[in-house]
């Protein structure tokens, strides 16, 4: 099943969050082969988090962004093995499952390095040729790679040693035990029983038998006071030798220094980090250094986007970071167009409504699924905070019907849950500047002029002055953040349907067709939308300003 994010515009009000928790309860009835997931790219406000306890319902998912991240492409489970796993399971992995390299883990799972094919190459070569090599042995790997039993096995299951094989005439074997450390050698022999008691007496390291068909050929070898291991191979002394050098556990050959990168991880950042190192691939960390997947240069190429689905919003300027690289899959909304473009055709919903909020109970209705009360206190919230407890010019008699046919769903009055709504809003001064002016902020870009306005309700516009200056201080900061040309606040009295709009200088102030209250304030008798009132205004403002400046 595949996730889908059903999500509102950055700086998300009670209507963007709302109808992102009632869309994906919808979809999540109609469609069961995916997972619909409601989101939210920025802080709940005051009045949305009242709405979500009185609705029993929790905050959607945080998003940042939707650029694809390690986790979106990886693959997994990794291919791994244990620190004492013996690298002639190493070789089989690798050769088995048609890979370069294999992330070793310890028995917590925690990274500890890679061994690939380059690794083996310098155990087998590096400086061995011309000396005789020593090798880490793990008692514990003798059965898995040489198959057979232990006749005696030693506490002590890990050592360093060199091997050598019984099969010269005794005297000559004598002679060149001579010049070795008894306990820092792995004896390969068949049943020579000279050179069995000499090793015996010697106390070597290990002793490993081959050609042996049954313990009754040993009994005339006395082991009692050899204090190592013997082993008996099901391999001939060749095979044995061979196979017995792959027995050394793979941390004996592992790389410690390897780059990894964690799951979190922009997929763009793996890409850059792989290109720096001549492996092909990539483990991939929790925050506790635990392999959870490895990125390999196929993995690199897939094409992933993240699946999502737009509400209360169709303008990129205004959408969640890396909308740019998502798969837009439906866009719901009651705004102006100035929609974001898409690869494939989209399902589209829009009309002029006063709510997000109000389509999704269309919605609802269309495909015949029942409301519970908690949705349906979630889409009368959206409703009546959209359009102002229904006094918004931005209400049509659609949404009124609605708000009444929700408040009986929901079992609320729909007058006193809105008076109860609007007391959570409260006045400007009891607020921050950063809460005012960036609660509700949305940017657009039209005539060459980048612009933002942000929405701020109360139930009283008189300001104190301090207030005010440090509202203006807060507007001319989110201009310079947002790389803004012009940034503007409608600040909306409830009560009295009327607004101050609040803004930054810009050339175009000069043709807003407001009483001017002081220096960058001004009066809107009876406006109270921002999209039907305040933003129509603003761009034909800056089409008459482009037309004036293009004829001088």
């Amino acid at each position: 099943m595949e996730k889908i994010y059903i999500i509102g515009h950055k700086n998300p009000d009670t209507d963007a969050i709302c109808s992102a928790i009632a869309y994906s309860k919808l979809k999540n009835i109609i469609d069961t082969n995916n997972t619909y997931i409601p989101a939210r790219c920025g802080n709940i406000n005051r009045q949305t988090n009242f709405v979500l306890k009185k609705a029993n319902t929790k905050s959607p998912v945080l998003l940042n962004d939707v650029y694809p991240r390690v986790s979106d492409i990886m693959t997994k489970p990794p291919i791994a093995l244990n620190k004492n796993a013996p690298l002639f399971e190493v070789m089989q992995t690798i050769k088995e499952k048609g890979i370069r390299l294999v992330p070793i883990v310890d028995n917590d799972n925690k990274l500890l390095g890679i061994t690939s094919v380059f690794e083996l190459t310098n155990f087998f070569i590096s400086d061995r040729i011309d000396k005789k090599p020593t090798y880490l042995f793990d008692l514990d790997n003798f059965k898995k790679v040489l198959g057979g039993y232990f006749v005696k096995k030693a506490n002590k299951t890990t050592f360093k040693g060199q091997i050598i094989i019984g099969a010269m005439p005794f005297d000559k074997f004598k002679d060149y035990a001579q010049n070795i450390k008894p306990d820092e050698t792995v004896l390969i022999v068949g049943k020579r029983t000279k050179i069995l008691n000499y090793a015996i007496n010697n106390q070597f390291k290990c002793i490993v038998l081959t050609a042996i068909t049954s313990e009754r050929e040993l009994k005339d070898i006395d082991f009692a006071n050899f204090k190592g291991s013997v082993f008996v191979s099901s391999f001939d002394t060749s095979q044995t030798a061979r196979r017995l050098t792959l027995s050394s556990p793979v941390k004996s050959v592992l790389n410690k220094n390897v780059k990894t990168v964690k799951e979190t991880d922009y997929v763009s950042e793996a890409r850059e980090l792989l290109s720096q190192t001549s492996y092909r691939g990539l483990p991939t960390v929790n925050d506790e250094n635990k392999l959870v997947g490895i990125v390999t240069r196929s993995d690199i190429i897939k094409k992933f986007s993240n699946k999502v689905i737009l509400v209360d919003h169709n303008e990129a300027t205004q959408a969640i970071n890396g909308i740019e690289t998502a798969e837009i899959l439906e866009i719901i909304d009651h705004h102006r167009l100035g929609t974001t473009k898409t690869t494939y055709p989209v399902f589209f919903f829009s009309k002029p409504i006063g709510s997000t909020c109000s389509l999704v109970y269309q919605l609802y209705k269309h495909h015949k699924v029942d409301l519970d009360k908690d949705t349906a206190l979630l889409l009368l919230s959206g409703i009546l905070s959209d359009t102002v407890l229904l006094k918004s010019p931005t209400t049509t008699e659609e949404d009124k019907i609605i708000a009444l046919e929700l408040s009986q769903i929901a079992n609320v009055d729909l007058e006193e849950y809105g008076r109860e709504m609007s007391g959570i809003t409260g006045t400007l001064n009891s607020r921050s500047s950063g809460e005012i002016v960036n609660a509700d902020f949305k940017i657009y870009e039209e005539y060459g002029v980048k612009f933002g306005i942000g929405q701020a309700e109360t139930v009283n516009l008189e300001i104190l002055p301090e207030k005010k200056v440090e509202i203006l201080s807060e507007l001319e900061n989110t201009k310079k953040n947002k790389q803004l040309d012009w940034a503007m606040l409608l600040v909306s009295d409830i009560i009295s349907s009327n607004s101050l709009l609040l803004t930054t200088v810009h050339a175009c102030e000069s043709l807003l067709p407001y009483k001017k209250n002081g220096k960058n304030e001004y009066f809107l008798p009876n406006v109270l939308s921002r999209k039907k009132q305040l933003l129509p205004t603003i761009l034909s403002i800056l089409e008459q300003f482009k037309n004036t400046n293009k004829k001088n």
